[in-house]
């Protein structure tokens, strides 16, 4: 039998801070977000209040954004959490969950 593909859910937060993108911004989002989908472990796993959380970063031009995400490895989803810049985004995030 083979292994059911990880799929993608999001994060209320997620929609609302994706939508405030760019277009560039969000097509880029989506490439990452089907990159985790191949290598869920590609992220870099987050320690304390965090514990669990694993965020990938990537540019657009020359500005910095990070993707946080979790694994549910029972149901195979990658639940995207969060988007967005560098300022503040690991205080906002801890504070969401």
């Amino acid at each position: 039998m083979a292994r059911k593909k990880w799929a993608a859910a999001a994060a209320p937060k997620f929609n609302r801070q994706k939508k405030k993108l760019g277009r560039d911004v969000q097509a880029t989002v989506d490439k990452e977000v089907q990159a985790i989908l191949k290598n869920p472990l590609s992220g870099e796993p987050k320690k304390g209040p965090l514990r669990g959380v694993r965020v990938r970063k990537f540019t657009v031009g020359t500005q910095l954004y990070l993707l946080a995400y979790e694994l549910d490895g029972r149901g195979r989803q990658a639940v995207m959490l969060a988007v967005g810049v560098h300022e503040n985004f690991y205080r906002d995030l801890a504070d969401y969950r």
